[in-house]
């Protein structure tokens, strides 16, 4: 396969960051660690006109951006427009609340549908949507034994996937089966790490690490990572100092991807 080397991106997911405040503020730590990408979390609250401004006066450009089911149904033309205006390609259906998730195959499936409508529309304009996983997409369907993952995935032949590898971990999942297994439909990558045993910050950064600091194989993964995609965003879910967090995880990616 081609490599994606060429068209590298590694950006920072805003979410790691969000204890510096508003989305002027969360650009200025990201500028201010290295970053040339961020991925957002829809329009942070403001105007399409507003978030492209934020954006524009950073100087930072848009990789990504995260919108929920309610976003697709509600404001998919704002969101449109305002990743056209940021000449981003890249959106991310990332989240479901427990009280939304299905609770049998057919409800997935018709998940699935309304995933695959608004995939196929957005495709037109030239934007590819993705779905993001966390944990619970790797627990087995009582009616069928299929992954809520295999389900979305196969169900939907537009939609691509945003891999939270330290999410696929943290299910006792092994990363690479499923990303090769699905290494087609990649989208980007969420790059993160999980504590290790005895950890000092484990239990205050809820068992997650910065990168490189953890236990997982990313020296191993990146290289066939580095041959599907070319989107890399860094991530921490609970950085107990996120500015740290985010300075180390670029530098640690320019150093495996160079």
């Amino acid at each position: 396969m081609t490599s994606k080397q060429d068209g590298l991106r590694i950006a920072l997911q805003l979410y790691t960051v969000r204890s510096a405040g508003d989305l002027a503020a969360r650009l200025e730590l990201a500028k201010q660690a290295g970053y040339a990408w961020v991925e957002t979390e829809a329009l942070h609250g403001l105007s399409r006109s507003d978030f492209v401004a934020a954006l524009q006066a950073a100087g930072l450009r848009l990789a990504s951006m995260h919108v929920e089911m309610s976003d697709l149904a509600e404001r998919l033309d704002e969101i449109v427009a305002a990743l056209k205006a940021c000449a981003c390609t890249q959106l991310v259906m990332p989240w479901l609340d427990e009280s939304e998730r299905p609770q049998d195959s057919a409800g997935w499936l018709a998940l699935a549908a309304s995933l695959e409508a608004h995939a196929q529309a957005l495709q037109g304009q030239g934007i590819t949507l993705a779905y993001h996983n966390h944990a619970f997409e790797f627990e087995r369907l009582a009616d069928d034994g299929r992954t809520v993952l295999e389900t979305l995935l196969e169900a939907a032949p537009a939609l691509r996937w945003q891999a939270d590898v330290a999410w696929v971990a943290r299910a006792g999942e092994a990363p690479m089966a499923w990303l090769e297994r699905y290494g087609l439909r990649l989208q980007s990558v969420h790059v993160k790490d999980l504590a290790k045993p005895g950890a000092e910050l484990a239990e205050i950064e809820q068992g997650w690490a910065t990168l490189g600091e953890g236990r997982l194989d990313w020296p191993a993964w990146l290289p066939w990572l580095s041959q599907h995609v070319n989107t890399f965003i860094v991530e921490h879910d609970q950085p107990s100092q996120p500015a740290r967090t985010a300075a180390l995880g670029l530098s640690y990616l320019n150093g495996h991807l160079a």
